[in-house]
């Protein structure tokens, strides 16, 4: 039941999931340990909405960790200005093994490869992304470079990071081979996997609310 604790870091980014009449509000908190029979978080955050739920009622907390992402369902216990306090889960399940969350959201990709050739800069746009490593599709197989740098576009901030190669598999598409390629991340920065984690949150948190809005 409580497999996640032997994973999760006090100070790691957690979610919780309110379920309201109006659909599933997310919000974002870390980890501060157990106390007790109680788990504890930092304040929710949103930055559309306060939040707003009674003692009792059910919350849905993501764990996303070292050993896969884990849904717990929780009670709320608790809440002040700094702490939110939750029962221990009365349910846990497993629901994806990589540590952070990957989303398919495109990201506008610089790639710079070594040693330099004519043609050691491509530009590119990331089929999914995670904090850790990123997936697209080119027109060029990068496996025979030594050294590859990423710059990742964000509209709010720009990444800088090297980058190692995952997986390379030709893909035909009509007449032309492309490469599926997966790079993970080996340079980047707590406060930039932060951002990054936050980002992709916040793509789902808004891709749900679109099927949400769709079903209405």
């Amino acid at each position: 039941m409580n497999e996640f604790l032997d994973y999760i870091e006090i100070g790691k980014k957690v979610e919780l999931i309110l379920r309201t009449a109006n659909g599933a509000i997310r919000f974002y908190c870390t980890f501060e340990g157990v106390e007790g029979n109680s788990i504890l978080v930092s304040n929710p955050k949103n930055k559309h909405v306060k939040f707003n739920c009674q003692n009792g009622q059910l919350l849905d907390l993501y764990a996303y960790t070292r050993g896969g992402v884990f849904k717990l369902k929780c009670r709320l216990l608790d809440y002040s200005e700094k702490f939110c306090t939750l029962s221990l889960p009365m349910s846990v399940d497993k629901i994806q093994r990589r540590e952070y969350i990957r989303v398919k959201m495109k990201i506008s990709t610089i790639i710079k490869l070594f040693p330099a050739t004519s043609k050691n800069t491509i530009h590119a746009e990331s089929r999914n992304i995670s904090a850790k490593g990123i997936n697209l599709l080119l027109d060029t197989d990068i496996s025979k470079f030594s050294k590859i740098d990423l710059t990742l576009l964000f509209a709010e901030q720009t990444i800088y990071t090297s980058a190692k190669i995952i997986k390379i598999k030709p893909v035909k598409i009509g007449p032309n081979t492309y490469y599926d390629t997966s790079l993970e991340f080996i340079s980047i920065s707590d406060k930039e996997i932060n951002f990054i984690v936050k980002k992709c949150f916040e793509f789902e948190a808004a891709q749900r609310k679109k099927m949400l809005d769709n079903k209405i």
